[in-house]
């Protein structure tokens, strides 16, 4: 249910409107504004522009020389990190057509020598891949968070980052009651968020960045 703010507008999401509009004014990239038009006019779901912003500057800020993405789709957040970063990129995708896209688009952006695209389900690549990663980027199934971070945790290096996506998911995490069609990604991303703010030997923070982002670090 929207709710109505003091000044008769209505808020929308987890974050008002006109403040989203706003934000995403200074978001994206001009390098691949290309990819922001063809996410949007083919219905293709990619990190929101803030989203995209926090993610290059985390990648700025932390360095990893090992990243690991769940969930490539047509190669955006993958080339988002690779221009602000000089590590190595292994980014996993379920659906090969959408792995063919992601791969032409690397190839044109110049970053193909730095990012690899994986065409395997996340659970399956986790479960069978012993290298170790300093930053990983959770953007594929919802529903699948808690058993991509149990799986992810054995591959994080030492103060190594978890970073996912979509926690909030439009804000209905915060509802009592859903439509069907999302209840079982909600009754899993709550159960998620509680799980990880449990975990004593995590260090987690749930952030309202576009439709909700959780960076998760083990402690020292």
């Amino acid at each position: 249910m929207n709710e109505k703010s003091g000044k008769g507008e209505y808020m929308s999401g987890i974050i008002h409107k006109k403040v989203t509009e706003y934000i995403e004014g200074f978001g994206g990239f001009q390098e691949l504004h290309d990819l922001e038009l063809y996410a949007k006019e083919n219905y293709v779901p990619i990190v929101m522009k803030d989203a995209a912003r926090f993610l290059g500057f985390m990648i700025a800020t932390q360095n990893p020389t090992r990243i690991l993405e769940l969930g490539t789709a047509i190669g955006y957040s993958a080339l988002v990190m690779a221009m602000h970063g000089d590590g190595q990129i292994v980014s996993v995708e379920r659906e090969d057509a959408m792995r063919t896209l992601a791969l032409k688009n690397i190839k044109e952006k110049g970053f193909h020598n730095r990012i690899r695209v994986v065409l395997d389900e996340c659970i399956h690549f986790l479960s069978t891949n012993e290298e170790t990663f300093d930053f990983i980027f959770m953007d594929a199934g919802k529903s699948h968070y808690r058993e991509y971070l149990d799986l992810s945790l054995p591959r994080l290096s030492e103060g190594g980052v978890i970073l996912c996506d979509n926690v909030l998911y439009k804000g209905l995490v915060a509802e009592e009651e859903v439509a069907r069609k999302h209840r079982t990604n909600i009754v899993n991303l709550k159960e998620f968020i509680r799980y990880v703010h449990e975990r004593e030997d995590l260090t987690v923070s749930l952030l309202s960045i576009s439709d909700g982002m959780l960076l998760i670090r083990r402690k020292k």
